[in-house]
């Protein structure tokens, strides 16, 4: 896959030119035909030049920059489902966790595949949980997209049972977490993590209530983290109208006894 991104606007700023305003871009996964764009066919013989080349429509002479597609790019066209976890959230987990090349996760609900598709680019296997088919089914489709290997998807309620043992991090997203307890209490290592996220604050609450009832456990926080946006355009900065407000909080709980 490539990427080709236009920037339209030119502002002179302390004499100096300037590229300013939001970019557009384009992703190229069929390099043996011409890229059509809002600004004009891109030849495609010029798709194959190196990453960081500056090409030029055939017919407006627009600029593109082309880049080599990397794992954000492949990862952000992937195919999404309702309630999928922005990555802002998968950050939080994978910062607040610690989790390296060596960890073992359990994760359910499985959804579109994109937790466990960002734990398993750090981890060393991840397993995850899902009872509806077609979810299983696109997710899958965008492991095979992302190329990861060390992925196992399991057509089974996480309600039921862990079959992993001495995990380093369990991850719920699911609409009872809390039913989930006593099995990840089962499957952690001690020193383990069991993250959950919830769209609603009844639900972390609920949660919450139940892991303090497990000496195990000590439950650390629950926390909510909201994306805010920003104009930085010459002397004009301020906050944008868009961004990512509120989409699911975080409880963070550690095993702490066997």
């Amino acid at each position: 896959m490539k990427i080709l991104i236009h920037k339209e606007k030119r502002q002179i700023v302390d004499g100096r030119e300037h590229i300013v305003g939001d970019e557009m871009q384009y992703a190229v996964t069929d390099l043996a035909r011409d890229q059509d764009t809002k600004y004009g066919r891109i030849a495609k013989e010029d798709l194959t030049k190196p990453s960081g080349s500056v090409i030029l429509t055939k017919d407006t002479k627009k600029e593109f920059i082309l880049l080599d597609a990397d794992y954000i790019d492949i990862y952000k066209r992937l195919r999404k489902l309702p309630q999928t976890i922005p990555l802002k959230d998968i950050g939080l987990i994978i910062g607040e966790t610690g989790i390296n090349h060596e960890s073992t996760v359990v994760d359910s609900g499985l959804g579109s595949g994109a937790l466990a598709i960002s734990l398993a680019r750090i981890a060393k296997h991840v397993t995850s949980y899902e009872i509806r088919e077609d979810h299983i089914a696109v997710s899958q489709e965008n492991i095979k997209s992302i190329g990861l290997t060390n992925i196992t998807v399991k057509h089974k309620s996480i309600y039921d049972g862990i079959d992993e043992k001495n995990v380093d991090l369990i991850t719920f997203d699911l609409p009872e977490p809390w039913k989930a307890v006593p099995h990840a209490s089962l499957s952690l290592a001690v020193g383990g993590w069991l993250v959950s996220y919830s769209p609603s604050i009844i639900q972390a609450n609920d949660f919450a209530a139940e892991i303090q009832k497990d000496e195990r456990f000590l439950l650390v926080k629950t926390v909510e983290i909201i994306e805010r946006l920003w104009e930085t355009e010459g002397r004009k900065v301020r906050p944008k109208s868009t961004g990512i407000g509120h989409s699911g909080f975080l409880t963070f709980v550690r095993k702490i006894k066997s």
